[in-house]
């Protein structure tokens, strides 16, 4: 099945975010309203267009169409708040796709360059081979208008040597991905105000 999820794991070190997540996710469950009306699928042979969370529509190997009930969010969803930079945690699981949203800053102005090194190298021996990595580095001056938030990310900031514009070449050079490419720097058609902090 093309873009359908068997599993989604959620890894945050904030405990609160995982609370509002495990939240949203009983609040969407309930109502079902798992799909915004835009995720659409159209079947051509009969002209309908069905909601994403009512039936999952893929091809099969043989070339048949199959249709598939989306499994129940709680079956397939989990959170859990861990530091994963410093946790001793040992993930049994590799994964098809880790995406990195939004965090390497604060990774950066809390660890370091050993702590972005550190997350690099655990994102990669977690993938499975063939495995895709999606990160969003934040630009240096979002690291620089933060870097007061706190005494270690003050004195991190001033001795990060790894600037994020060079997170592409340490992860094919240094931690062993094949291949890194820039999807966008700003998505068409974005929302105004979406940009982070």
């Amino acid at each position: 099945m093309k873009f359908v999820c068997r599993s989604i794991l959620g890894v945050d070190i904030d405990k609160g975010l995982i609370e509002t997540a495990n939240w949203n996710l009983r609040r969407i469950s309930r109502t079902g309203n798992v799909a915004p009306e835009s995720a659409k699928v159209h079947n051509s042979s009969d002209s309908t267009t069905q909601s994403c969370r009512e039936e999952v529509v893929s091809e099969m190997p043989n070339g048949n169409i199959s249709k598939h009930e989306q499994p129940d969010l709680f079956e397939i969803v989990s959170f859990r708040s861990e530091n994963f930079v410093q946790s001793t945690h040992r993930y049994t699981e590799q994964y098809d796709t880790i995406m990195c949203l939004s965090v390497t800053k604060w990774i950066h102005l809390n660890w370091g360059d050993d702590g972005i090194i550190t997350l690099f190298v655990k994102i990669w021996s977690l993938l499975r081979p063939g495995g895709i990595f999606i990160m969003e580095p934040q630009p240096w001056t979002s690291y620089r208008k933060n870097r007061l938030v706190s005494e270690v990310a003050k004195e991190n900031f001033n001795d990060i040597c790894i600037y994020p514009e060079k997170f592409r070449e340490i992860l094919l050079d240094k931690v062993g991905f094949r291949s890194a490419e820039v999807i966008t720097n700003r998505l068409v058609g974005s929302v105004a105000g979406f940009d982070r902090p």
